[in-house]
């Protein structure tokens, strides 16, 4: 076997060792095929100390930056800690802060470790390239604009350089577009997933904000047309939105009506086009909706529960008075219709919220229509009964003419009862030839009828003719007297003020007759 020379020996280990760096090299250079077809940033140049293990490599690197201080000979690259050496008549060309790209290797000189520069070439500066990038794009994918982003923001953040930081958010947001342009219009998960991507890039919030408000109203949408109703769908959705939009959940003082109405004939674009300071608003009246559908859900359709819904809305959406007050007269027109089994506290409750109101004649009916209801029984409790009805007439609507006409009959019944003989004294009357008058009888009744009505109504008005007026009432309440029935019939909507008609029907009539209206 012929044994190798020493200088052909010499020649085998250089490239065995060679080879042998070189795949080191290479791995560290991401696996690109050759250093010199991989241009490194300033910044991947700094993360990959310790640079004296690419000392002796064959392979040039290339590194683009930007030019800090320079001349004789040498310079550095802003924020990097090597030292560059080139040949002087190379840098004449250059300017501070110029964006150049530059060849060489690393060369230890004793102790000292410098980069020696084969080549310089001095290039657009970053905004200039980022402008060429946008340029050179055909039919850009969303992903092509995160690339876009990305080497942007890079530079931006290394050099913290505003202006390519500003570069990145509009290369990021066109992204963001290019996403919300594949989405579907009933897509709310995408929409969410953006939200998160424009934090992700910390793009400003308004977007962001747009995306969440458009996902809530695809999702309120949805939800709304699901049957059977599920309301914990909609308590659901009013937790997330009120998560996502802190302080949605505390009431406004006050909505500008111009606002409110924009936003309900198109919320998406008057959101979108709101100030800073009109979203907070426009978050409410969505919140309002969810809120406002969840605690009218199963009301009733008698008003009975008007009350309780209207503590609801007053407690959590307080900006909707209209709505309170709406179905506390939805439960004040259930009481008039049912004073008949209401006790006196709560008629006297019923009436003196209708005088609240300024419905005087309704107050006056609700406390008529819960005396009449106990008429039948009081008179069949002779002389102490209609003593009391009279009592109830003076009282609760200071009517002596009526409680006269019940203390009559009960003198009729029992002319020697000195109770009702005192009660007559005490309200001015004197017996004169078995005949209880009074000296001056000039006193009305307090609840004096309307003579006819707006509507169309007068006093003596039939039934039927009633009816083909105003068609079939709402509710109707009847009480049995020993005079004949009484009663009151309610005309309106649920929940809006009610028109209060009360009929009587004495023996002698064929059909009930009009004798008190509310004035509408």
């Amino acid at each position: 076997m012929r044994l190798m020379s020493l200088q052909h020996f010499n020649r085998w280990l250089r490239i065995g060792v060679w080879s042998c760096f070189t795949a080191v090299l290479l791995s560290g250079l991401d696996h690109v095929a050759g250093a010199a077809e991989n241009l490194w940033t300033v910044q991947k140049l700094n993360d990959s100390k310790p640079w004296d293990r690419f000392v002796g490599s064959p392979i040039p690197i290339r590194v683009e930056g930007r030019m800090g201080p320079f001349g004789n000979g040498q310079f550095r690259l802003m924020r990097c800690d090597v030292k560059f050496t080139i040949d002087n008549t190379k840098l004449r060309t250059v300017t501070n802060k110029a964006s150049v790209e530059v060849t060489g290797q690393f060369k230890s000189e004793g102790s000292k470790l410098e980069f020696a520069v084969t080549d310089l070439k001095v290039v657009p500066g970053y905004l200039e390239q980022f402008d060429s990038r946008v340029a050179k794009m055909r039919l850009p994918k969303s992903q092509d604009w995160v690339e876009l982003g990305k080497w942007a923001s890079e530079r931006g953040q290394f050099y913290e350089d505003a202006d390519m930081l500003k570069k990145a958010h509009e290369a990021y947001s066109s992204a963001i577009d290019a996403d919300y342009r594949a989405l579907k219009s009933s897509d709310a998960a995408g929409r969410f997933e953006l939200a998160k991507k424009i934090n992700e890039y910390q793009l400003p919030q308004r977007r962001r904000l747009e995306l969440m408000h458009e996902g809530f109203r695809i999702e309120w949408r949805s939800a709304q047309k699901v049957e059977p109703p599920d309301p914990a769908v909609w308590k659901k959705l009013a937790l997330q939105i009120t998560s996502e939009f802190p302080g949605v959940e505390i009431p406004l003082e006050s909505i500008p009506q111009e606002l409110r109405d924009a936003y309900e004939q198109d919320a998406d674009s008057t959101y979108r086009n709101a100030t800073d300071e009109q979203r907070p608003i426009l978050q409410r009246l969505l919140l309002i909706s969810i809120l406002k559908k969840s605690l009218l859900f199963g009301e009733s359709r008698d008003g009975h529960d008007g009350d309780e819904i209207a503590a609801q809305v007053e407690k959590l959406i307080p900006e909707e008075k209209g709505l309170a007050e709406k179905h506390r007269m939805a439960r004040l027109a259930y009481g008039l219709a049912h004073v008949g089994t209401a006790t006196r506290p709560e008629v006297e409750k019923l009436s003196a919220s209708y005088r609240e109101r300024g419905q005087a004649q309704n107050a006056d009916l609700a406390l008529l229509g819960w005396i009449k209801s106990h008429e039948p029984r009081l008179k069949g409790d002779g002389v102490p009964g209609l003593m009391q009805l009279a009592d109830e007439y003076l009282t609760l609507l200071h009517d002596e003419r009526s409680a006269i006409e019940y203390l009559k009959d009960a003198y009729r019944i029992d002319p020697t009862f000195e109770d009702l003989k005192a009660k007559f004294t005490s309200l001015g009357y004197q017996l004169k030839d078995s005949r209880w008058i009074k000296p001056q009888a000039d006193r009305q009744s307090r609840a004096e009828p309307v003579a006819q009505s707006s509507a169309g109504i007068s006093q003596g008005m039939t039934a039927a003719h009633l009816r083909r007026l105003l068609g079939e009432p709402r509710t109707v309440s009847r009480a049995m007297t020993a005079r004949g029935t009484t009663e009151v019939w309610s005309f309106g909507p649920l929940g809006s003020t009610p028109l209060v008609v009360r009929l009587e029907q004495r023996s002698r009539d064929t059909e009930p007759k009009v004798t008190a209206f509310s004035a509408q």
